[in-house]
């Protein structure tokens, strides 16, 4: 179980007394407030309610078949692009480790969250993620991308699944006890404390496969129409792997990507996602992603985590000043400069999303027992 050390509340950017010192320096590791308990054994089986909504019943014996969930493990999906998954999920990954271990599985064919978003290249486009799927081979992960963070990388060749889907089921092969099995025996030998799981929007073939391995669901929208529109479309894939016996539970909906100066358009998107989430015994949460495009392009072109970026960030704005105060017109060698001028504030939303997650692993693990 995870649980929250009171500390954290006087330091968060968000919370209690809002912390001393430089913003930057309050961007510091969630995990850091946080204690986790090892896992403490199997999940109950839920059997859905059918409506068209992202509900989560009470628990109930577990259905005949269902598939093995593997431990703290959280699916980041929405069927709609452009609402900050891969982002969401290299934040969470970098945040949380460090202090611990933690295993993040790019399951997108466009390898974002491990070739750009963490600079994981090169990868193997995403063959040795097909290959445990397919054929339930070994995941030999890529080690310490960042401190504590281990990467099992996506890219092109998951696109062959969809394909490949027909053989392997002609041959009485299930492609997601073969992803529990693997992915389930990698996490159990190296002793991971999380795991994250990125996925694309375009492979329902694929994401219902991790709708049946993993444990928690995480859910981000934008504010527009579309984005809303893939939460339905999620929350049916989800309603659908739980009546198959999928023992994954709903941890939330993140609103990201928006202007957070907009207060009333987010007002309403909250509202259109709280009426999605009615009876799910699940909410928003309370934290919004705001956009920056500059911290954005910085962050993508240089591999560079929120965290770090905050750090490239302050030594870039100290370059120019000293460039300008140098009479000859330069500073000898000096970091390349980024678009952003203080990426704190993005980070600091990824900051709070990653406590607000990791409370709602450990309420959804102690209702668990």
């Amino acid at each position: 179980m995870l649980s929250a050390a009171s500390s954290c509340k006087k330091n968060s950017p968000g919370g209690g007394g809002g912390g001393s010192g430089p913003v930057s320096e309050r961007v510091t590791r969630p995990a850091a407030c946080l204690r986790l308990v090892p896992y403490g054994g199997p999940y109950r089986g839920q059997v859905p309610d059918k409506r068209n909504k992202l509900y989560t019943p009470p628990y109930e014996p577990k259905v005949p078949g269902a598939y093995p969930a593997v431990p703290r493990s959280v699916l980041v999906a929405n069927q709609k692009g452009g609402v900050l998954k891969s982002s969401i999920a290299a934040a969470l990954s970098s945040m949380v480790a460090g202090r611990r271990r933690v295993l993040l599985v790019d399951a997108d064919p466009q390898g974002n969250v491990s070739r750009n978003d963490l600079g994981v290249n090169p990868g193997d486009r995403g063959r040795m993620l097909a290959m445990a799927v397919q054929y339930g081979e070994a995941l030999d992960p890529i080690r310490d991308v960042r401190p504590g963070l281990d990467v099992v990388p996506g890219g092109v060749l998951l696109g062959t699944l969809p394909q490949a889907a027909a053989v392997t089921s002609a041959a009485g092969l299930d492609m997601a006890q073969n992803l529990a099995t693997t992915l389930g025996k990698l996490v159990q030998e190296e002793q991971y404390d999380l795991t994250i799981i990125d996925s694309g929007p375009g492979d329902v073939g694929l994401l219902d496969v991790l709708l049946r391995v993993s444990r928690h669901l995480l859910v981000p929208t934008a504010d527009d129409d579309a984005s809303l529109e893939g939460v339905d479309l999620i929350a049916g894939r989800y309603l659908r792997a739980r009546s198959e016996g999928a023992q994954i539970e709903l941890l939330g909906v993140v609103l990201a990507n928006v202007n957070h100066r907009a207060t009333s358009r987010n007002q309403a998107a909250m509202k259109s996602i709280a009426a999605k989430l009615e009876g799910s015994g699940s909410s928003a949460f309370a934290t919004v992603i705001r956009t920056d495009k500059a911290a954005a392009v910085d962050m993508r072109a240089r591999h560079l985590t929120p965290g770090e970026l905050v750090a490239v960030a302050g030594a870039s704005q100290k370059a120019r000043f000293a460039k300008l105060r140098s009479t000859l017109g330069h500073a000898g060698s000096q970091p390349a400069e980024t678009w952003s001028r203080d990426g704190s504030g993005l980070a600091g939303d990824y900051q709070q999303l990653t406590r607000e997650v990791l409370t709602r692993i450990a309420e959804q693990e102690k209702r668990a027992g």
